[in-house]
């Protein structure tokens, strides 16, 4: 069974406010330990997930094991603000509407006037529908920002495991450095592919989205309680602040500044109403090493992929054993070492009208400075 490792270690600095910030990471090794074939995979959760999901815990360990991985997560900046259902609810609801259903004594026990927020574990038996905004606690030294700070978490995670291996003399196999993820987790893949173009050999793509949508309108979630059914939205600070760059974080104009190496294996659906599967296609055109799968009702078989939809109710774990023996396990391009790997990053230097992005590597960890 993989070896599960926990760490923390010094995160990139905010770029919104300069302060030091830790970075938690998880990381498996394989069972039978790590070798000049043993390939590294980095998975990113997207909203609504993290690293201690059972499903992302399970892919760890079984990725691991079943292809010889070193399985790699971290608890990216903002992340804790993209989870479902574990905020405070102001509601913005009729008050008038639930007390219509509720008798006083039931409010009494269930609702808070002051904040206006409500207990929702006493709300499963009544049959009606509120609205409400999480009450979310963003600041500008840890709030979701969609974008370049979650990337850079990222790929210090592939670097700071990558020179621990290094640190007790392991050979991995530099070819086979992998992303892998769903949504805004697929997303991030791209930025982390275009911040460090050098690193990452393969990307698998679910359902990303070319900007994120979250960024330009309000998050809406769905939450089902017996009878009861509450719509949450989420406004974020990134969202209501307008702290980005939106020509960094457009994938169609960022990957114009560079030769895309990295082989990117794409799903998406063709009744996506996040992104559209023809806006997808046509940027996949344009990129090099880009390899396109349209999910249309065909190919619907009940266990990889349930929907057209947007994320394709896909079972993580079967859509990644697919995509290994189809794309990557007899890929002649994976070449192994017998000598320990570094893998030499150059600076990179992306452009908008805003700002030069000059990301350095030269002690092993990206440091992002603006110009």
């Amino acid at each position: 069974m993989a070896i599960e490792h926990i760490i923390s270690t010094p995160g990139h600095p905010s770029i919104y406010q300069c302060e030091q910030r830790e970075l938690k990471l998880y990381f498996c090794e394989p069972d039978q330990g790590v070798n000049k074939e043993t390939g590294l995979l980095l998975l990113i959760p997207g909203f609504g997930a993290n690293s201690s999901s059972k499903v992302y815990r399970k892919m760890r360990s079984a990725f691991a094991d079943n292809y010889n991985l070193v399985t790699i997560q971290c608890d990216y900046f903002g992340n804790d603000f993209m989870q479902d259902n574990i905020y405070p609810i102001k509601l913005t609801t009729d008050f008038n509407k639930i007390s219509n259903v509720l008798a006083r004594d039931e409010l009494m026990q269930i609702y808070n006037s002051q904040n206006r927020t409500i207990n929702l574990q006493n709300m499963a038996k009544y049959d009606i529908n509120i609205e409400g905004y999480a009450q979310l606690s963003e600041t500008l030294a840890n709030f979701n920002d969609m974008g370049i700070m979650q990337a850079l978490d990222n790929i210090s995670a592939v670097l700071i495991v990558i020179a621990i291996l290094r640190d007790n003399k392991l050979t991995f196999n530099s070819k086979k450095v992998i992303l892998y993820g769903h949504s805004h987790g697929a997303y991030l893949a791209y930025l982390c592919n275009a911040l460090a173009p050098n690193l990452f050999t393969f990307l698998i793509d679910n359902s990303a989205w070319l900007f994120p949508a979250y960024l330009k309108g309000i998050r809406g979630y769905i939450l089902n309680i017996g009878k009861f059914t509450l719509i949450i939205k989420f406004e974020y600070l990134a969202n209501k602040e307008y702290l980005y760059d939106e020509e960094l974080l457009d994938l169609v104009l960022l990957y114009k500044q560079f030769l895309n190496q990295c082989v990117i294996i794409c799903y998406h659906g063709n009744t996506d109403k996040l992104i559209s599967h023809k806006d997808k296609k046509t940027f996949g055109e344009s990129v090099n090493n880009f390899i396109y799968n349209e999910i249309s009702n065909n190919n619907i078989d009940g266990e990889i992929f349930k929907s057209t939809n947007h994320g394709l109710d896909a079972d993580f774990l079967k859509l990644f054993d697919y995509t290994m023996n189809k794309y990557i396990i007899n890929d002649t391009n994976i070449s192994t070492h017998s000598e320990p790997c570094f893998i030499d990053l150059p600076t990179v230097t992306l452009k908008t009208q805003k700002h030069n992005y000059i990301v350095d590597y030269s002690n092993g960890v990206p440091i992002l400075n603006l110009s």
